[in-house]
């Protein structure tokens, strides 16, 4: 029902957004029809030509990312999110879509198992993350989930560490993008405190979560129930998450 309403709100912006464009084309084609100079003609017609042109390729490079975008949270289907992005990064002759390909990259590169050439990608686009408080929310939430993985120990402490700093930072305040009881779950879990991980797991809104942030929840609360010993409701998780995840190599884990 909810993802229904949303396609709708999707959908209707849509169609309002191409019936502006459809407007301007008409506006500027009236222009071009009665202007009696040819010099006029010429100049309306090139700028509405070329403003057309930069509209359309924008809204064709801004679908193929919508649809990497939820190959990926969504379908959980990497193999698809990889093509989808080689093909923009192909079609971007401006390079306007270059910052959300590095975030995407991050993520994938995190949701392929590929820790460390993840780490690697993070730091040599450091200076990119740390241009706003939301990137950096990003870059270290990103970089706490690979060291989890590597079990090092030391790096997870540090970035847990980064993170609860900025939440307590009093900066302009980060937005939500990744829920702070996930968080604190993952801190308890790495002090072997699994009770209090698993209430604070409990805590996060499973509604506001896409399929591929769904199974990370759903296998640390797997990892959790298994720890304390509850074997049926944990392999169950772990068996959801593998259903959800798909091809992400966390479900390849559960």
């Amino acid at each position: 029902m909810k993802h229904s309403v949303w396609k709708g709100i999707y959908f209707g912006k849509k169609v309002l957004l191409w019936f502006v464009y459809l407007l301007f084309a008409i506006y500027i084609s009236s222009l071009v029809v009665s202007s009696q100079a040819l010099g006029a003609k010429v100049f309306f017609g090139v700028v509405g030509v070329v403003a057309l042109g930069i509209v359309i390729l924008f809204e064709y490079l801004k679908t193929i990312y919508e649809k990497m975008i939820y190959a990926l949270t969504v379908k959980c289907n990497l193999p698809e999110a990889i093509t989808l992005k080689e093909k923009l990064k192909e079609k971007d002759l401006f390079n306007g879509f270059k910052q959300s390909i590095i975030i995407f990259d991050s993520l994938l590169l995190l949701d392929a198992g590929k820790y460390v050439t993840c780490l690697e990608h993070l730091q040599n686009n450091q200076k990119f993350f740390h241009s706003t408080l939301d990137y950096l929310f990003i870059y270290y939430h990103t970089q706490m989930y690979c060291y989890f993985f590597l079990e090092e120990e030391e790096n997870l402490t540090f970035c847990l560490d980064r993170l609860f700093k900025l939440k307590n930072s009093k900066k302009k305040q980060i937005r939500g993008l990744f829920s702070w009881h996930e968080i604190t779950g993952i801190k308890y879990f790495h002090q072997n405190r699994t009770k209090k991980c698993l209430s604070e797991l409990d805590l996060v809104d499973q509604n506001r979560l896409n399929n591929r942030e769904l199974t990370y929840l759903l296998y640390l609360k797997g990892q959790c129930l298994l720890k304390l010993n509850n074997q049926s409701t944990g392999h169950r998780l772990l068996k959801e998450a593998k259903e959800i995840g798909k091809t992400l190599a966390i479900a390849q884990l559960s």
